[in-house]
């Protein structure tokens, strides 16, 4: 990570400078950026720093294992800070705290999304990783701090979920070699696979039912979606990280370009985006003419309205 080593630099002197620094990540966190964040949380432990950790909607069931995840609320804690360090936010309203705009603090920002708006003081950004977790984890090694068993598993689990247990193009030889090297650490990567995607609650197998049912295939797009409206999943008793996976799914049937999970919550639909590379579709692309953005082959979008469906047309109104 010669290439980075400049910003890593940058990075280091903040921290350097900083005693209370505050962590977060985007609205609705998964096991990237989490573990990211309490990767780092581990390190600046040990250089003494006060440190504080808040996501959006709280830690999600299925990432509690993780060492440290009892330390993140999901409210803002009292402040001040002198140093705020975000992971895999494109730009800072992603975090879902809008008091966060008015602070006037450095902002050192870690992100691998293509479309990240350098929004930090220092933006660690580089899209050629796998994870925001290997970027840490480079951040780590660059300043020769220990990779303990704790830190091992917060980073592996991030690169394990991001390229969807190695199977997502994204998986390069490089991350599989970090991935080697965290698990000398101490990582166990069966526990990692049975918690983030081998451990399904009846809900969730509900929840996947009724994707299922509700899934259309569109022919001229050569796009497989799927609806889910707020009373589907209150009927279930379902959540967000429920459907964690579900449009991976429907992205394999043969015929499709592309896939797409349309869903409800509250005043907003929730928009998520999957091919692959031989497909030809930048799924980024039709993101970002809604908002959103992401990669080319994994992004999402957020929009006003509701979902209503008229026969077996939906629109969202």
């Amino acid at each position: 990570m010669s290439s980075m080593k400049n910003q890593f630099d940058e990075a280091w002197e903040l921290i350097s400078r900083s005693n209370r620094i505050f962590l977060t990540t985007h609205e609705g966190t998964d096991g990237d950026d989490l573990g990211s964040l309490l990767a780092m949380n581990f390190a600046l432990a040990t250089r003494n720093k006060v440190t504080a950790a808040a996501v959006k909607a709280g830690v999600p069931n299925n990432l509690v294992f993780l060492p440290g995840s009892e330390q993140v609320a999901d409210t803002l804690p009292e402040g001040p800070f002198d140093l705020l360090i975000t992971f895999g936010c494109n730009n800072l309203a992603r975090t879902g705290f809008e008091q966060m705009q008015a602070w006037n603090i450095p902002i050192i920002n870690f992100d691998h999304h293509p479309d990240n708006r350098n929004f930090g003081t220092v933006n660690v950004v580089d899209p050629s990783t796998s994870a925001v977790a290997e970027l840490v984890y480079y951040f780590l090694i660059h300043f020769h701090i220990e990779i303990t068993s704790q830190i091992a598993t917060c980073l592996l689990t991030g690169i394990f979920t991001d390229t969807g247990g190695f199977k997502h193009a994204n998986t390069t030889a490089a991350a599989l070699e970090v991935s080697a090297h965290l698990l000398k650490k101490g990582a166990r990567i069966d526990r990692i696979a049975y918690q983030t995607m081998g451990r399904k609650r009846p809900q969730t197998i509900k929840a996947w039912a009724k994707a299922l049912a509700n899934t259309r295939f569109d022919t001229h797009k050569k796009l497989v979606f799927s609806v889910l409206t707020e009373e589907d999943l209150k009927d279930i008793g379902a959540s967000e990280e429920d459907l964690d996976g579900f449009v991976e799914l429907i992205n394999n049937i043969p015929q499709a370009r592309f896939a797409l999970l349309l869903r409800q919550d509250g005043e907003m639909v929730k928009g998520t985006l999957r091919s692959e590379p031989y497909k030809g579709v930048d799924v980024s692309k039709i993101a970002r003419s809604f908002g959103g953005g992401g990669h080319k082959l994994a992004s999402g979008f957020k929009i006003k309205g509701r979902l209503t469906q008229d026969g077996a047309v939906w629109r969202v109104k």
